[in-house]
């Protein structure tokens, strides 16, 4: 069988060539070679670093949209139509962004795949050491019962909610490592979302150092799903290697994590104002119902007759207390009588027998008043 050189095609050695013209400085030309090759696979390698970081960028971006619609699907008004066409508009665009970077991933495979087979040798490659490698094992199968399974997030409310909370109350990495080992039915997409949601209802209740503590263990499920996307992996297979990559991580990781952790307090924050932006406005609506609902036959609202009127007659009025009402109501000045009587029955606080002022003596002192 004859021998294939063909892996040897694209050989570039340009620093030991000497068959050149006697009028060229050979040393100048060979350094030009040696410098512009150097160039060029410079700028390959940041192209190759920017394009990673756009995948990195799209991969978090994919995160945050998760963690929104997670938001929006735990808000009170969830089943508004607002709310789900949100909703709708974020899950169109997290496909956009996971078909990009599928698409991404299989290009990269390709060139992965060429360069492989048509490597470009040089005198600074052509003897680079190809056995010094680290191999990755194949993670166990890990199994998990069928009982354990939650097909959304509302059923692992319901299922893990009581366990959850014990990994979002651990503060150490160690403890947090054994914890998801030993519960490894609780790593999925709904392990943040559940987190978050916890950390929110947590600042409402100004329990903030809990707070920090969940928000810090919701972005640890976070980065263990970001792996596990990146390597198109199980998630629970991605739980030892996170673990493993954080401890030993650099600076620049660490401080990325970090910076992933402040964001989401702010967010939390931000969700947090809404809450109580949306109970008010609730509130207020439930009041503008009820004072609605009590109006009088003039429009008026008895609570705030009620409050108008002299000590002596709102006494009368919140007792019930029909002979000291005409007395309180004969003590007034003709004037003021008329304009009282005229309040009282237009917001229902009296609802008299007669008709005119002058039957304010006789009306029903045991009509309707303020509740």
């Amino acid at each position: 069988m004859p021998i294939d050189y063909s892996k040897w095609d694209k050989i570039e050695i340009s620093d030991d060539e000497d068959d050149t013209h006697p009028n060229v400085d050979t040393p100048s030309l060979f350094k030009w070679r040696h410098e512009a090759r150097i160039q060029r696979e410079k700028e390959k390698r940041e192209e190759a670093a920017k394009k990673n970081a756009r995948s990195k960028l799209r991969v978090k971006e994919v995160a945050g949209i998760q963690k929104q619609i997670a938001d929006l699907e735990g808000s009170a008004d969830a089943a508004s139509e607002g709310t789900q066409a949100k909703i709708k508009g974020l899950t169109e665009k997290m496909k956009k962004l996971e078909d990009e970077e599928t698409e991404f991933q299989r290009k990269e495979r390709e060139l992965q795949e060429y360069e492989e087979a048509h490597p470009e040798w040089n005198v600074d490659n052509i003897s680079q050491d190809k056995h010094n490698r680290t191999i990755i094992n194949k993670p166990k199968k890990i199994t998990v019962r069928k009982e354990d399974e939650a097909s959304s997030l509302g059923e692992y409310f319901e299922k893990h909610g009581p366990k959850v909370k014990e990994f979002g109350m651990i503060n150490k990495w160690e403890e947090s490592h054994k914890f998801l080992q030993k519960h490894m039915y609780l790593v999925c997409e709904h392990l943040g979302s559940y987190l978050v949601i916890w950390a929110v209802d947590l600042a409402c209740e100004d329990k903030h150092e809990l707070k920090e503590r969940v928000a810090h263990q919701a972005i640890v499920a976070q980065y263990i799903m970001e792996l596990a996307r990146s390597l198109k992996r199980d998630p629970r297979d991605c739980v030892d290697p996170f673990f493993q990559r954080i401890k030993t991580a650099e600076k620049q990781y660490k401080d990325a994590f970090d910076d992933e952790f402040k964001s989401l307090l702010g967010r939390i924050e931000e969700r947090k104002k809404a809450r109580f932006a949306d109970a008010a406005k609730k509130v207020e609506e439930e009041e503008a119902a009820e004072r609605e609902a009590r109006l009088g036959p003039a429009g008026l609202d008895p609570l705030e007759v009620l409050e108008e009127l002299p000590p002596k007659m709102r006494e009368a009025f919140e007792t019930q207390n029909t002979p000291l009402l005409h007395e309180s109501f004969q003590a007034l000045p003709d004037g003021e009588r008329e304009a009282v009587y005229h309040k009282v029955v237009g917001s229902g606080l009296w609802v008299p027998q007669g008709s005119g002022s002058d039957d304010a003596a006789t009306a029903d002192a045991g009509a309707k008043a303020a509740e």
